[in-house]
């Protein structure tokens, strides 16, 4: 009836998104109130904070839920003023070009939020391509991620060399809030559509995974310490071959740092089976449910950590 969805859009009701239903197939109270928006009977949708717990009978056996609604329309004004501040900061129209297809999936956990992702065409046939994931979540993560918007446009002049865009990213950064411990991990690849060649440098980010249109799926294992770890880092570029059919998926930690019930890590490999599930021969994977199936994983209300996924596949 209330026709709930949440902060990125997604349809809750009926859908595995939906808060209650996963606190009864969880069978777990949330941890912290998780941000909705409900829908009056004028079609006017309302913030709320909702809360979720199973309802157990006598013996333990989860019978039904409860969930719980509280009005937060004050409070999460000025956080929707920044979430659009941000949005605007991150859109990246997708070019459209015969020779490559890009796609992006980001989900923020908390309104805004420390992924930071690019994707643009850069000249003739070169489309740069990065992800990064700041330390922390909320307000301070999402201040950072824009620290690197703005390190891009300065650092434009470079975007053609991984390597020396991570070198200055990686001093800028370091001066940013060298007393907070504040870094940032980040991959960062130059995909040339016409050459088949991808070149990239990584900083303490989760290898970017290669699905080869033959099926089988490989990492591109090369990588240095993350930004503002180290203040003289000096990174290097490495490349890989990009044949028609292949595809680059990048990724944020939040799509291998998830846990199950009993704890146990999807990580890479578990990504990989994933990707290979929801991949068809010489096609770009289904972004949407690589999402569905990670909160499926994590056994939890909703996902811990900001979620970006990027995907280019060679025409």
């Amino acid at each position: 009836i209330l026709c709930h969805i949440d902060k990125d859009g997604h349809a809750l009701c009926g859908q595995e998104f939906c808060p209650l239903h996963r606190a009864i197939v969880t069978e777990q109270a949330s941890e912290a109130p998780m941000l909705i928006y409900a829908q009056t009977r004028s079609g006017r949708r309302v913030p709320v904070e909702v809360t979720v717990s199973p309802l157990r009978d006598a013996g333990g056996r989860v019978v039904g839920g409860v969930e719980l609604f509280r009005d937060v329309s004050e409070a999460v004004d000025e956080m929707r003023r920044a979430r659009v501040i941000q949005d605007n900061a991150l859109r990246c129209p997708l070019p459209e070009d015969p020779r490559i297809e890009l796609r992006i999936r980001q989900i923020p956990r908390d309104l805004v939020g420390g992924d930071f992702h690019r994707v643009e065409h850069l000249k003739g046939s070169l489309y740069a391509v990065m992800a990064a994931d700041v330390a922390g979540h909320g307000v301070s993560a999402a201040l950072y991620a824009m620290q690197l918007r703005a390190l891009w446009e300065d650092l434009r002049p470079e975007l053609h060399r991984p390597d020396r865009v991570f070198t200055a990213m990686n001093r800028r950064v370091r001066a940013i809030a060298p007393e907070e411990g504040y870094f940032a991990t980040a991959v960062y690849a130059v995909i040339d559509a016409a050459e088949g060649l991808v070149t990239y440098a990584r900083a303490g980010h989760p290898p970017p995974l290669l699905l080869r249109a033959a099926g089988r799926v490989e990492e591109l294992p090369y990588g240095q310490a993350a930004l503002g770890m180290i203040e003289d880092q000096v990174y290097e570029s490495f490349s890989a071959v990009f044949t028609p059919g292949d595809v680059l998926l990048m990724y944020t930690d939040g799509a291998v740092e998830v846990n199950d019930r009993e704890g146990r890590e999807l990580g890479v490999d578990g990504l990989r089976q994933l990707v290979a599930r929801f991949s068809g021969t010489g096609r770009s994977p289904d972004l949407g449910r690589i999402e569905e199936a990670i909160l499926t994983y994590s056994g939890g209300i909703h996902l811990a950590d900001d979620l970006t996924l990027i995907s280019a596949r060679r025409r």
